[in-house]
């Protein structure tokens, strides 16, 4: 078996000192060009990996981020995280996630507990109330935190879709298209995203003179699909539905696939999210995209950012943009609408 290389190996070839490895191992500024090249180049040539406890004794960092989140069996929460552990090791950064159960606090407890046991630089929630996050600031009180898709909090770096803006936008393109019977599925009672979505509805109706009409909800396809049978039941069926994710518009569709509603003939739909299969549901589903990608970028980004100089926080927010598909037309071409 080759010996694994160590730090007195890669000086030896770059002809150096060790001290000098450990200078570029945690990027100075003060070293030459040619002298952090040869390091570099003697590095990869030994295929030398620094130690991560070691370094951390000495710069006094983990190198690792935290990341505490709910409902990661969601495409959206799933993809932000994938989008971050890209980023992060980019930088160099390890990144260890956490699932918690958003209604049990031994839950969250244990998680944050594994993370405070690991010693990490920073956490970051995804999808978290502000009781966890409490929990959080209070057991991880030297971690930097940013938190995403949660009610903006003035201590720490917030990332957020504009919620608000994406529900006016869903409302705004049915009202276009000549709707005037909206109903809205909504979000968990207790969940920030799903309360802006549904304000941003209610906003977009109050400002058309229309009434709103909203039906409780939670994320799943379960709840879509429930609200679907209910909605297929009553005499005088909205025109139109706006769901709060697409999720939800997939138990929808299936619902009114069995009560014979077609979509978008009888019913239109706009829904919320953009997952990738949007765009193979049977119709197509016109939705509100969130860019997950740029929205975990944004976060590891503010994370690293703070770790190398604290600033004072900020809130930071992506723009939605409508999708249009086949599950949306204009009333006038709907039947007997």
């Amino acid at each position: 078996m080759n010996k694994k290389a160590n730090i007195y190996d890669v000086a030896k070839l770059a002809g150096v000192s060790h001290q000098t490895v450990s200078r570029v191992l945690n990027n100075h500024a003060s070293l030459k060009p040619e002298t952090r090249e040869k390091v570099e180049k003697a590095i990869s040539e030994l295929q030398y990996r620094p130690n991560q406890a070691a370094r951390q004794l000495v710069t006094s960092r983990s190198r690792m981020i935290g990341i505490l989140i709910a409902g990661s069996e969601l495409y959206g929460p799933w993809a932000i995280l994938n989008a971050m552990e890209r980023e992060a090791r980019l930088e160099g950064y390890s990144v260890i996630s956490i699932s918690v159960l958003p209604d049990s606090p031994e839950s969250w407890r244990e998680g944050i507990e594994q993370l405070r046991n690991l010693d990490i630089d920073g956490v970051i929630t995804i999808a978290l109330s502000n009781k966890i996050i409490k929990e959080v600031e209070k057991s991880l009180s030297t971690a930097t935190i940013v938190i995403v898709d949660t009610e903006p909090n003035k201590k720490f770096d917030a990332v957020n879709i504009e919620n608000f803006e994406g529900g006016k936008i869903a409302t705004e393109h049915l009202i276009s298209l000549g709707h005037k019977k909206i109903t809205h599925i909504a979000g968990p009672l207790d969940g920030y995203e799903g309360q802006m979505r549904r304000n941003g509805y209610e906003e977009a109706m109050t400002s058309a003179k229309l009434k709103s009409d909203v039906v409780e909800g939670d994320w799943s396809i379960e709840s879509g699909y429930q609200a679907g049978l209910k909605i297929a039941e009553r005499r005088e069926r909205p025109s139109a539905i706006f769901t709060t994710n697409d999720h939800q518009a997939l138990g929808l569709i299936k619902a009114f696939a069995e009560k014979e509603i077609s979509v978008p003939a009888d019913i239109s739909i706009v829904a919320f999210d953009d997952i990738p299969e949007a765009a193979y549901f049977s119709p197509a589903l016109t939705t509100v995209r969130q860019d997950f990608d740029q929205l975990g970028n944004l976060a590891i980004n503010r994370m690293l950012a703070q770790l190398r100089e604290p600033q004072k926080s900020s809130a930071y927010t992506i723009k939605p943009e409508l999708v249009v598909r086949e599950s949306t037309q204009s009333i006038t071409k709907s039947k007997g609408k």
